[in-house]
């Protein structure tokens, strides 16, 4: 459960790196430097993990249970056949077995279900395989369930709807990068419950304020 009006958001348009930089920094804000914990979600692209790299070196790795079981229906459907009686019947069990930190299990049964259809080793399951194996440290679902901690990006997803797309994605809208950038800042602001701050900062409203001597 997340404390009530506790999210606060970031966005910009620049690139991955910069993005990268203006998390931290929001990270820091909200006491970063006192967590005990710290959780980064992502789903499966090599550069949000490079951004957890180098922005936060010391936190944990969960790749976003709905994009894995993405490629759990995948994997699936390329293994048994598409909408096959098997391939329903092992998502299944795969998607249990996931949940139940047994990703390392499930591994070795595409792998030895792999073998028995003697595919060349540049299949595109292999691949699909090779994920599961690249990321299995980053999906211990039970582990962060017992902990309390979230596992999906759904608030994310959320939140790029309320903030970005429900003001900046109407039907007809057409912008420049100025005119969006200034009108999601605005949103950023109010979406964060910092509106109040940002007013204060846009109408010099602290420059009357008579100061108490000490």
């Amino acid at each position: 459960m997340r404390d009530h009006a506790s999210t606060t958001y970031v966005g910009s348009f620049e690139s991955a790196p910069d993005f990268g930089s203006r998390i931290r920094a929001e990270g820091r804000r909200r006491g970063l430097g006192q967590a005990a914990k710290v959780v980064f979600i992502g789903d499966g692209a090599a550069w949000i993990w490079e951004l957890a790299r180098v922005n936060f070196p010391a936190a944990i790795l969960i790749l976003d249970l709905y994009h894995a079981l993405e490629r759990v229906h995948e994997l699936c459907a390329g293994l048994y056949g598409k909408d096959s009686a098997w391939a329903l019947r092992m998502v299944t069990a795969w998607t249990a077995m996931l949940k139940n930190d047994q990703i390392s299990e499930v591994i070795a049964a595409a792998r030895c279900r792999l073998q028995d259809l003697q595919l060349p080793p540049d299949d595109p399951l292999e691949k699909q395989i090779a994920f599961f194996e690249n990321h299995q440290a980053k999906m211990r679902y039970k582990t962060y369930r017992d902990q309390g901690l979230f596992y999906g990006s759904g608030v994310i997803e959320g939140g790029c709807k309320s903030v970005i797309g429900q003001r900046l994605k109407e039907s007809g809208m057409f912008w420049t990068e100025s005119g969006a950038t200034s009108v999601l800042n605005l949103r950023l602001a109010l979406k964060s419950n910092r509106w109040d701050e940002c007013w204060n900062r846009l109408n010099h409203s602290d420059y009357l304020k008579i100061k108490i001597a000490a």
